[in-house]
């Protein structure tokens, strides 16, 4: 027997076993994808692109490990806390007397400004009625509460003259979000 035989298949063993298992043709590892990287990544119908997505997610560390309920969720109570936001910066511009009901130059925006506040109320009470029904596997009927919330800004901005078209914007990305979420999870 030729001693070069048994050294030469040594060789071929040891040369195999160092490569990196992703050359193997066998792998011994699955990757898997988080529910909110799976998410992200595949809400690209509904407006949101993924770098949008992750960002507003980081807002609440729970996203990371979270399931894709409590990730509607946390997209609902992001959405609300906004809201409260704009109906604080509202309630504030009411306050002020830039913009006081006294004077008629600014009356119509003083109108204008109890209207949205008023929006905002409502909107807000219904993504807490939108949120219960997540919380309890019903989608169809948050998805429908979540898509007229995506309509308050527009309805604000309409009214001449509100300075609000900042707290507007930020409150319609967040809710388009909060749509795209609901109504991945509806379908």
């Amino acid at each position: 027997m030729n001693p070069s035989i048994p050294l030469l298949s040594l060789l071929s063993f040891l040369l195999l076993s160092s490569l990196p298992s992703s050359l193997s043709s066998n792998p011994t590892t699955t990757q898997t994808t988080s529910p909110l990287d799976h998410l992200c990544n595949n809400l690209g119908g509904f407006y949101i692109t993924p770098d949008y997505c992750f960002t507003s997610f980081a807002a609440d560390s729970r996203s990371r490990t979270a399931d894709y309920n409590l990730l509607a969720l946390i997209s609902l109570n992001l959405t609300i806390s906004n809201a409260t936001n704009v109906k604080s910066t509202i309630n504030s511009m009411l306050a002020s007397s830039t913009f006081s009901s006294t004077t008629p130059s600014s009356e119509p925006v003083h109108k204008g400004l109890q209207t949205c506040l008023k929006l905002y109320d409502d909107v807000i009470a219904s993504l807490r009625w939108s949120a219960q029904s997540v919380s309890a596997g019903r989608y169809d009927g948050a998805k429908e509460v979540v898509e007229q919330a995506v309509g308050v800004p527009a309805s604000c901005d309409a009214m001449p003259g509100l300075p609000l078209s900042k707290e507007n914007d930020g409150f319609s990305r967040i809710a388009l979000l909060s749509q795209a979420v609901v109504s991945y999870l509806a379908n």
